[in-house]
This record gives C-alpha cells, sequence and structure tokens, in this order.
C-alpha cells in the first residue's frame, strides 16, 4: 500500500534493564490532512481530549476509528463486524506504529469498550496495559515487559492515537468518494452552531442526522 506524501519521523522504545523487551526502531509517513472531511472533526475532539489529560475519551475514540470508518462502508442494516475491523487496522496502520496487530487491538477495545478495562479481553495476552501521557515526561511506544508471571503491553498514547489518526486519514483518502461512504457522512455526528431546525434552533447543539 503506498501512503500519502509527507514527513518522515523516527522514534524508538527506551531500554529497562532487568526486564525482557521486544522492540525496535521505526517511523512513518504521515498523511496530510483534509480539512473538508467530517472525519477531521472526531479527530479534532480526540486531539483536544489529551490537551485536557482526558486520556479514557481520547483512547476511546482512538479504539473506535476501525468501527466508525468501517460502517461508514456498510448499509445501516449491516454490522462492523470483527473481521472489518481486523482488516482495517492491518491495511491501514502497522504494528510498529499503533504498537499491536488488528487482532490484538480488537481485544483492547472490546476490553476498554465494553468493561473500561484495558485487559478485560477473554483472549487478550497480558496482565497489564500501560499507556505513557504527556505527564509522564517520557515515551514508552510497542514495547512489552515481563516480570515475573506479569506481562505488561507497554504504549504511548500520544503515539497510538497519531497512528489511529493516520490510519482513519488513510482511509478517508481512498473511501471518501465512494457513494455509499458520501451517503453515509451526511449522518455522521457533528456540531450544529445554529441547532437543527425543526427540531431545534438558535443555539448550539451536537447532533446526528441528514
Amino acid at each position: 500500500m503506498k501512503l500519502g506524501s509527507g514527513v518522515l519521523t523516527w522514534t524508538c522504545s527506551i531500554s529497562l534493564s532487568g526486564y525482557l523487551k521486544e522492540a525496535s526502531c521505526w517511523g512513518w509517513i504521515l498523511t496530510k490532512s483534509d480539512p473538508s472531511s467530517p472525519i477531521e472533526r472526531i479527530i479534532r475532539d480526540m486531539q483536544k481530549a489529551i490537551e485536557a489529560r482526558l486520556h479514557y475519551p481520547a483512547l476511546l475514540v482512538a479504539l473506535t476509528f476501525p468501527d466508525i470508518c468501517m460502517g461508514l462502508t456498510l448499509p445501516k442494516s449491516e454490522f462492523v463486524k470483527k473481521v472489518h475491523y481486523i482488516d482495517f487496522v492491518d491495511t491501514y496502520t502497522t504494528e510498529s506504529e499503533l504498537g499491536l496487530d488488528g487482532a490484538s487491538c480488537f481485544q483492547l477495545r472490546g476490553g476498554l469498550v465494553h468493561r473500561a478495562d484495558l485487559t478485560g479481553h477473554a483472549y487478550f495476552d497480558g496482565s497489564h496495559v500501560v499507556f505513557t501521557v504527556p505527564e509522564t515526561q517520557s515515551s514508552i511506544h510497542a514495547l512489552r515487559i515481563v516480570a515475573g508471571d506479569k506481562k505488561a503491553a507497554m504504549f504511548d498514547l500520544v503515539l497510538f492515537c497519531d497512528a489511529m489518526t493516520e490510519a482513519a486519514r488513510r482511509w478517508y483518502r481512498d473511501h471518501k468518494d465512494e457513494a455509499m461512504v458520501v451517503e453515509n457522512l451526511k449522518n455522521i455526528i457533528r456540531w450544529c452552531p445554529e441547532g437543527v431546525p425543526p427540531f431545534f434552533g438558535g443555539a448550539p447543539v451536537v447532533a446526528s442526522g441528514a
């Protein structure tokens, strides 16, 4: 898959003495954002959540981008399934960018969305999931640490959310002109500064519907 043009950036997981580590240096190519994309509104809300230290809502948005994007390709009578979710993650991002593959990301999503527990999926392989955040003042990403009988998957929240942002933008670039996507995007959640006539007017609301 050919990614969009942009700036090549590099990062590297840190080494922790006394622990087993599985990590490597990696880089990605940033996809230029499309200001006209309704997906950008959701991305901005996620980024503002990070800035406000609302880490749980930010992760919820990031982990549901595959559901949102793949759902836009389907009629309302069809539901996004596990296979759709995994296909999105494995097609539009990489393990080095996101820190895990599509199947593991689906498990992470299931645990957080349904149990508020990143380790909550029955088949997730690990005792802990840890995200470094801007307040940590250091970044650990795409790292697995084993300490005795405990196993932690380590990610950086900003890098994880950035990877999902890039995936959503790459997906939008590839699918924005499809008839089903164009139709479904009309209903996507949005900020309505003057309300939604004829139901409510004269004040801002958040709404869906065309």
